[in-house]
C-alpha cells in the first residue's frame, strides 16, 4: 500500500439535531471522511436537563474494543479509559453533582484502511440509574490516495501545436477519485478520469490535449489525485516544459541622420523567442559579416532577446540611401520571416564637380564670362553654393538652382581676373570649396614709369634707360633712338643692347616687364636726345614714353645705409651710408627723421645737410621707446636723387633714468634691486647682465640659467626692457670688497633680482607698423648674412637668400650665453651624456658644403655605432667667420635633436663634441644629399626662358615624388607627436639616404612647444619667408599648423622639381598677395587631388588645415592610385625659372 502524508482532515456530513429525551439531548457527526493513515476527532455533544450524567463513552462498532472506549463517571468524579489514551477527552467538570452539559471527543490516530471493513463509532450518554438514554453513531469513510501519478508525454513543445499528455495513478481507493491537471499552478479544466479495479484498490487514468502558449514556457504540468475537497498525495510532474516560440518583431535602431566620415553602429534587436533568434544583416541584398557575435539577454516567457550590432565603415556619400536589413532566422517553423530595415540618411558636405567657364579661353576687357559649378550634397538647402574670388572675403552675386550655381561677370575688367571657386555650406562641416577656375583677362599695355623720364650721363660714361610696362599677354618692348630709328641688339653690338626681364606677374594677372636699354660710353654727338619706349601686346593701342638722355646727371641713392644697433640709445641714433654715383658733380646729403606713429611726412625743419665726407650723422633729441623713420638722399646741381629710408625704435629709458637702483654687494654675494615701477605693465622687466671673473664678455643673467649655480661674478649691470627690447646697460652700484679667491655667488638670489620679470608680450615689430601704413618702400638694402656656394651658371637662388630678415633692425644683442674660451659656461646647456663623443675617434675627410648658417663635413667615426667598426658620418659645424649668436643657434639645434627619439624619417643624431672648438654635431650620413639638389638635378638642362619645349625628369617618377612627400609627412607627424615644431621645413632641409628614404634635418629653427601650443620668436635672425605660414610672417606665431603650411610649400617644391616658391614675386609682393588671399596656382602637370592637398595646407584659418597624419594617409591613397598624380612628361621647366631675383639682404 502506498504511504501517505495527511495534511488536512475535514469532518463531513450532517450533525444529528439535539432531541431531548428524559432530559438528555445528544448529537454527533453522522459521517466523517479521513485519509488512511491520518487522524480524526469524533465529537459528541450532549446537554442534560433535570437529571445527572453518570457516564459518557465512545465505542467502535458493537463492542468496546480495546483503545476505542472512553467512559466518564459522575461518582467518584473520575474518567476511566479502556485501552491506550487516544484523547484526551474533552469534557466539562462536574459541579456539586449538578446536571452538566459538554462535549466528549475521541481522537483516532492512525486511521487504518482495511478492505471491506466499515468503520462505525458510537457515542453513548448514561444518566442516573444506568439507563442508556441516548446513543449516536458516526460512520468513518477511509480514503486511500493512489501512488504518485505518472505523466506520459514530451516536455518539449511548440507554441500553438497540440500535444497529448496521459496521467496514470495506481492503488487508490475508493473508485470515485479524480485526476486533476494544472499548468504552472493553474487548474486545467476538461479532462476526465477513468478508473479500473486492481484488487482491493483502483487504478486511474486521465488524458490531456494541451495546446501550449509562449507564456507556458518554463511551467510545470502537474497531475494529482483528488476527492473533493482533498488533493490527495504528491503530484506527478512534467517539466519545466520547453515551449518553442518565434519572435514576433525585429527592430533596428536607425539614426535619423549621420554625417559623412562618421562610423555608425546599427543595432538590431528581436523580441523574445525560444530558442534564441539568429539575426542576419544584409545591405542592399549582400549579407554582411560581423566580427562580433550576438548578445543574448533574458526575454519574456523564459525566452531570449537577441541583439546584433553592425558597425559601418566611415560613411561616405555613396552610403546615403543604403538599405540595411536585419532578419530573424530560427530553427523552428514560423509564420514568415520577420525583418526590419534602416535606410541611412548620410549627410555630407558638398562634393563639387570641376567648375567650368564660358568661354573657355582668355577674354578681353568688356567681354562677358559665365562661370558654372554644381555640387552633390545632402541636405541641399537653398543657396548653399556661393561664389568667391580667391583672395577676396566677399561673396559674389550668383544664381542658384537645384545644386548648381551660375556666376555672370558682365563687361569684365582686368581687376576681375583671378581664380574663382564655389563655396559650399549645407550645414555639414566642413565648409568646402570647389577647385578653382581661372578667369584670364587680356588687356592692353600700360607703361608704368612715365613720371621720371630724364636720365643723365656724362660723356664717356655708361647710361641705362629703363622702361616698365604691364599688360596681358606679355608686353613686347621696343626702343627708338633720337633719330626715330628702332634700336636692336644688332644696332651697335657690344655698345648698345636691350635686356627685357619679367619682374612681376604671371599667366593669371598679366606681366610687368622691365626693359633696360644699356648704352656704353655715351657720346655727345649721337647718344643724347629723346628715346622712345614702345610697348604692345596686340590688345588695344601701343603705349609709348619718351625718355630723355642728357648730361644733367642726378646723384644715385646712397648705398649701404645702416643703423648700427650699438648706436641706438633712448634719445639718439647714428646713421651711416656710402655715397652713390655723384653723376660727375659735387653732391651733398640730407638726413631727416619722423615719428612713425604720429607723423605721415618728413618735416623740413628737422632736416640736416651734410657737406663733409663723414657719411654718417648722429640724430639727437629723440623720445625713448619710439619708432622712427630715417631718410637719406643726395643732391647735386642737377637735382635730388632718390631717398633711402630706414625704420628703427629707440631704446627704453635706462634703469637709472627710471629711478631703478641695482646694488651688487661683493661681500655678501647678493644683488639688491630697488625702484622697479609697479604700474602693472607686464611688457616690462629688468634684465641683469653679469661678467665672470677674468672674462671680458657680458651675458644675460637670469633667463639662461635653469638651476642655481655658483659663479664667480666680477661685475653686474642691468637694462630696462619693454616687449623684449632693452635699454643700454647700466652698471650696478658696487659695495663691499672682494677677496682674491672669490667672486659673487650668483643664483642664490636670482629670484629677488628679477622680481619684475613677467610674461613677455608679442614684440611690436616693424612689419606691424608697415601693415598699418601700407606697403613699405623698396629701396632699403643691407649686406647678406652668410656665404653661399655657386651652383653653376643657371639662375638659382642661393641658400642664403632663402632666409630673409623680417625686421629692418636686428634686436640688439647685449651679451650671449657663452664664450669661445674653453672652460667657461659656453656649453652649459649641453649635458655630457652617453652621446658625447671623443674627437680622437673622428677623422675629417672633406667639406660637403656650406649654407647660410654653417657648414657640413664628411668624416669617419670609430666605435660610434658599433665597437670595432668605422662609420661614415656627417659633421655639422660652424663656418670660420661665425659669430657668437650663430654658435648659440648651433647649440640650440643640438639640444633639440637630443630630445628626439629615433624615427625612420628623422636624421639620427649619433653624437657630439662640445668640449672645445670647433663644435661638431655628428649625424648619420645621407648618401644622396639634399632633396632640393636631387629634384633640381633631375630636370632637363639647357632650357631657355619662354621655351616651349617640355622638360623631362631623367630618373624620378610620380611615385618617387609622392613617396618623398609621404616620408616627410610621417617625419613631421612624429615631430608633432613629440610636441615640437620645425619652423624650417623645405626641400633643402630634407636629406635622402639609402633606398631613397627621406629624412628631416636642419633643426636650427626648431622649437619645443610641450608646455604651450605655440612659439613666439624672441630673437632676431633671417627667416625662410617663402615657406612660412601667413600668421608666422604677420604675427610671428609658430605652431604645428604653421608647419603644415610650410609642408604645402614643400609639396609644391616636390611637384615642381625644386622650383623656388612664388618664382615671379618679390618677397614683399608675395606677402601682400597672400594677405589678399592669393595662393600659388596649380602646376599644369599636377593632378587636382594633390593641388587640393596643397590648398588645404594653405588655409588661412590654421585650425582648418589637415594634420600630418591625415596628410600621410591621403598620400598613401594617392600612392595606391593606378594613375600618376604628377605627370612629369608635361613638366615645363621654363615656367619655374626665377626671373625676379631677391636680393640676399632684402628685408620685409
Amino acid at each position: 500500500m502506498a504511504s501517505v502524508t495527511v495534511i488536512f482532515i475535514f469532518a463531513v456530513g450532517l450533525s444529528e439535531v439535539f432531541r431531548f429525551e428524559r432530559g438528555i439531548a445528544v448529537t454527533a457527526d453522522s459521517s466523517v471522511t479521513v485519509i488512511s493513515g491520518g487522524s480524526t476527532n469524533l465529537t459528541c455533544t450532549y446537554e442534560v436537563q433535570g437529571t445527572s450524567v453518570v457516564s459518557l463513552e465512545w465505542r467502535k462498532g458493537a463492542t468496546f474494543a480495546s483503545g476505542t472506549r472512553v467512559v466518564r463517571f459522575q461518582t467518584p468524579n473520575f474518567d476511566t479509559v479502556y485501552g491506550p489514551v487516544y484523547g484526551p477527552p474533552v469534557y466539562t467538570a462536574y459541579r456539586d453533582g449538578t446536571i452538566s452539559s459538554g462535549i466528549l471527543t475521541l481522537q483516532i490516530s492512525p486511521v487504518i484502511y482495511k478492505p471491506n471493513e466499515t468503520e462505525i463509532y458510537w457515542c453513548r450518554v448514561v444518566v442516573t440509574g444506568g439507563v442508556i438514554v441516548k446513543e449516536r453513531s458516526t460512520t468513518v469513510t477511509i480514503i486511500v490516495p493512489p501512488d504518485t501519478p505518472n505523466i506520459i508525454g514530451s516536455s518539449s513543445m511548440t507554441e500553438n501545436i497540440e500535444t497529448t499528455l496521459t496521467c496514470t495513478a495506481d492503488m487508490g481507493y475508493p473508485d470515485d477519485l479524480s485526476l486533476v491537471w494544472s499548468n504552472g499552478g493553474s487548474p486545467i479544466a476538461g479532462p476526465t478520469t477513468s478508473s479500473s479495479a486492481s484488487g482491493s484498490h483502483y487504478s486511474f487514468a486521465s488524458t490531456l490535449t494541451f495546446t501550449p502558449r509562449r507564456q507556458d514556457n518554463g511551467n510545470n504540468i502537474t497531475c494529482r489525485a483528488s476527492r473533493a475537497p482533498w488533493i490527495l498525495g504528491p503530484p506527478g510532474t512534467l517539466g519545466p516544459i520547453d515551449v518553442h516560440f518565434c519572435c514576433k518583431m525585429v527592430s533596428i535602431s536607425c539614426p535619423s541622420r549621420s554625417a559623412s566620415g562618421n562610423i555608425v553602429q546599427l543595432s538590431c534587436q528581436s523580441d523574445s523567442s525560444n530558442p534564441a533568434t539568429v539575426l542576419v544583416w544584409s545591405t542592399n541584398n549582400p549579407v554582411q559579416t560581423n566580427p562580433t557575435g550576438p548578445v543574448l539577454e533574458d526575454g519574456n516567457f523564459g525566452g531570449y532577446e537577441t541583439t546584433l550590432s553592425l558597425t559601418t565603415g566611415a560613411l561616405t556619400k555613396q552610403d546615403n540611401g543604403a538599405t540595411y536589413r536585419c532578419c530573424a532566422m530560427t530553427t523552428i517553423s514560423c509564420a514568415g520571416i520577420v525583418c526590419d530595415s534602416c535606410v541611412l540618411n548620410v549627410e555630407y558636405p558638398p562634393d563639387f564637380s570641376v567648375p567650368t567657364v564660358m568661354p573657355n579661353r582668355p577674354v578681353e576687357e568688356g567681354d562677358t564670362v559665365i562661370l558654372f559649378c554644381s555640387a552633390d550634397a545632402n541636405p541641399k538647402p537653398n543657396d548653399f553654393i556661393t561664389w568667391e574670388k580667391v583672395g577676396s572675403l566677399d561673396f559674389l552675386p550668383s544664381v542658384y538652382s537645384d545644386g548648381a550655381s551660375n556666376l555672370t561677370l558682365s563687361s569684365i575688367r582686368k581687376e576681375q581676373a583671378g581664380s574663382y571657386r564655389c563655396q559650399g555650406n549645407n550645414g555639414v562641416p566642413p565648409v568646402v570649396h570647389s577647385s578653382t577656375v581661372d578667369v584670364i583677362v587680356h588687356y592692353g599695355v600700360g607703361i608704368l614709369n612715365k613720371k621720371d623720364t630724364s636720365v643723365g650721363a656724362n660723356t664717356g660714361f655708361n647710361a641705362t634707360l629703363v622702361c616698365e610696362a604691364k599688360g596681358h599677354p606679355l608686353p613686347r618692348m621696343t626702343w627708338q633712338g633720337p633719330a626715330g630709328v628702332e634700336i636692336t641688339n644688332q644696332t651697335e653690338p657690344g655698345r648698345i643692347f636691350q635686356a627685357d626681364t619679367i619682374i612681376d606677374g604671371d599667366d593669371m594677372f598679366g606681366f610687368t616687364v622691365r626693359s633696360i636699354l644699356h648704352i656704353s660710353q655715351v657720346t655727345a654727338m649721337g647718344d643724347y636726345g629723346s628715346y622712345t619706349c614702345n610697348s604692345g601686346n596686340g590688345i588695344g593701342m601701343v603705349d609709348t614714353v619718351a625718355i630723355v638722355l642728357n648730361d644733367k646727371v642726378k646723384p644715385l641713392p646712397p648705398e649701404n645705409v645702416l643703423i648700427n644697433p650699438g648706436t641706438v640709445t633712448e634719445s639718439s641714433v647714428t646713421i651711416s651710408w656710402r655715397p652713390g654715383n655723384d653723376g660727375g658733380e659735387a653732391q651733398w646729403f640730407f638726413v631727416n627723421y619722423r615719428e612713425v606713429e604720429t607723423t605721415a611726412e618728413f618735416d623740413p625743419n628737422t632736416q640736416a645737410r651734410i657737406d663733409n665726407d663723414a657719411y654718417e650723422y648722429v640724430i639727437k633729441g629723440l623720445r625713448a621707446y619710439t619708432v622712427y623713420e630715417l631718410e637719406v638722399y643726395a643732391e647735386n646741381r642737377h637735382g635730388v636723387g632718390k631717398s633711402i629710408t630706414r625704420i628703427f625704435r629707440t631704446r627704453p629709458d635706462s634703469p637709472a633714468n627710471l629711478g631703478i637702483v641695482v646694488t651688487a654687494n661683493q661681500d655678501t654675494g647678493s644683488v639688491l634691486v630697488e625702484g622697479i615701477p609697479q604700474d602693472g605693465d607686464t611688457s616690462t622687466c629688468l634684465q641683469l647682465e653679469a661678467r665672470l671673473t677674468d672674462q671680458s664678455s657680458w651675458f644675460n643673467y637670469g633667463d639662461c640659467l635653469e638651476t642655481n649655480t655658483d659663479l664667480a661674478i666680477q661685475e653686474v649691470r642691468s637694462s630696462y626692457c619693454r616687449n623684449g627690447f632693452c635699454s643700454l646697460a647700466t652698471s650696478a652700484i658696487s659695495v663691499g670688497g672682494q677677496s682674491n679667491n672669490a667672486g659673487l655667488i650668483a643664483g642664490l638670489v636670482i629670484l629677488a633680482i628679477i622680481a619684475l620679470i613677467s610674461i613677455t608680450l608679442n614684440v611690436v615689430t616693424i612689419r606691424d607698423i608697415r601693415r598699418s601704413r601700407g606697403p613699405p618702400r623698396e629701396n632699403g638694402k643691407c649686406a647678406p648674412k652668410g656665404k653661399h656656394i655657386s651652383q653653376g651658371k643657371r639662375a638659382v637662388v642661393h641658400e642664403a637668400v632663402e632666409y630673409q630678415d623680417l625686421d629692418p633692425v636686428p634686436l640688439h644683442v647685449l651679451a650671449v650665453s657663452g664664450s669661445r674660451n674653453p672652460g667657461t659656461s659656453a656649453y652649459a646647456s649641453i649635458s655630457e651624456t652617453a652621446t658625447a663623443f671623443s674627437r680622437d675617434k673622428l677623422r675629417i675627410e672633406r667639406e660637403l658644403g656650406q649654407g647660410a648658417f654653417g657648414k657640413v663635413m664628411l668624416g669617419k667615426a670609430s666605435d660610434i655605432v658599433q665597437f670595432g667598426t668605422t662609420t661614415q658620418v656627417a659633421l655639422k659645424t660652424l663656418r670660420d667667420d661665425a659669430d657668437l649668436m650663430e654658435r648659440g643657434d648651433l647649440l640650440r639645434e643640438l639640444d633639440f635633436m637630443k630630445q628626439l627619439p629615433s624615427h625612420a624619417n628623422v636624421v639620427k643624431l649619433l653624437g657630439f663634441c662640445v668640449d672645445r672648438d670647433p663644435i661638431y654635431i655628428i649625424m648619420e650620413y645621407m648618401t644622396n644629399g639634399s632633396l632640393k639638389d636631387l629634384l633640381t638635378s633631375s630636370r632637363a638642362k639647357g632650357k631657355q626662358v619662354y621655351s616651349n619645349l617640355h622638360g623631362r625628369s631623367k630618373s624620378l617618377t610620380s611615385r618617387d615624388l609622392l613617396k618623398f612627400a609621404k616620408d616627410v609627412a610621417e617625419g613631421m607627424a612624429f615631430l608633432a607627436l613629440q610636441q615640437c615644431i620645425h619652423r624650417d621645413l623645405a626641400a633643402r632641409n630634407v636629406l635622402v639616404g639609402e633606398n631613397m628614404v627621406c629624412k628631416l634635418s636642419d633643426f636650427g629653427l626648431a622649437r619645443d612647444i610641450k608646455n604651450k601650443r605655440m612659439y613666439q620668436r624672441q630673437s632676431e635672425g633671417r627667416l625662410p619667408i617663402r615657406w612660412m605660414a601667413l600668421e608666422s610672417v604677420v604675427d610671428d606665431v609658430y605652431t604645428t599648423e604653421s608647419d603644415v603650411w610650410s609642408y604645402g610649400i614643400f609639396l609644391w617644391e616636390i611637384v615642381t622639381l625644386g622650383a623656388r616658391p612664388y618664382p615671379t614675386m618679390s618677397a614683399k609682393t608675395m606677402i601682400t598677395k597672400l594677405q589678399e588671399g592669393y595662393r600659388m596656382p596649380r602646376p599644369d602637370h599636377c593632378q587636382d587631388e594633390i593641388y587640393q592637398l596643397m590648398l588645404a595646407c594653405w588655409q588661412e584659418e590654421s585650425t582648418a588645415r589637415p594634420s600630418f597624419t591625415e596628410i600621410s594617409q591621403k598620400l598613401e591613397k594617392a600612392l595606391e592610385s593606378p594613375h600618376d598624380c604628377i605627370a612629369l612628361s608635361d613638366y615645363q621647366e621654363f615656367q619655374y625659372e626665377v626671373t625676379t631675383p631677391d636680393s640676399p639682404d632684402e628685408r620685409i
